[in-house]
């Protein structure tokens, strides 16, 4: 505002510039006045609109977060089925292997009887037929449960990393709520 400089004239300063000036710094005060209160309604719904985006915004985070919570949930459910699954086959497994074993055993031993009772040059021949057959039919058993075995600790190892990431997954939500709620709180 510029300063105001008055005339003097006899016994004081000119009425009519002190009186101009006057309405001068009236209509500028109303003005700044008029100019205040608009922004002043402006901050204030600019504020409003701010609070029901911060409300918005965490209630969408509170169902994010509700969601994922859900999610883990049936992850987990379904790991564990898959666990439970899986163990219940690796008994199968196991105990399909040991009969395998055992009827191999019990052919072995069928075999090697039947070569006993033939004669001398059938036994001979006989029982290198059956201890060959019996050590391919173990060989085979073995394998076979190998190749179980090897399927059992894939599915295992498998398991170990979808738990590993579900967790790393849970890590990463939990650390962006937190960041979320950070800044959630700053503003």
């Amino acid at each position: 505002m510029a300063e105001a400089v008055f005339k003097k004239v006899f016994k004081g300063y000119d009425t009519k510039q002190v009186d101009d000036f006057i309405v001068s710094l009236s209509d500028t005060y109303a003005e700044n006045e008029a100019d205040l209160a608009t922004r002043l309604h402006e901050a204030e719904t600019e504020n409003q609109r701010l609070r029901e985006e911060i409300a918005s915004l965490k209630a969408e985070a509170e169902e994010r977060e509700r969601e994922h919570i859900e999610e883990l949930a049936e992850s987990k459910q379904r790991t564990d089925e898959l666990c439970a699954e899986i163990g219940e086959k690796m008994v199968v497994a196991d105990k399909r292997a040991a009969e395998i074993i055992r009827n191999a055993e019990k052919e072995a031993n069928l075999i090697i009887t039947e070569a006993r009772r033939s004669t001398e040059n059938e036994v001979k021949a006989i029982r290198a037929r059956a201890e060959e057959e019996a050590a391919l039919l173990v060989a085979e058993t073995k394998r076979k449960c190998e190749s179980i075995n090897a399927a059992a600790d894939e599915i295992r190892a498998r398991q170990n990393e979808m738990n590993k990431s579900l967790i790393e997954s849970e890590n990463r939500f939990n650390s962006a709520l937190s960041k979320l709620c950070d800044d959630i709180g700053e503003e």
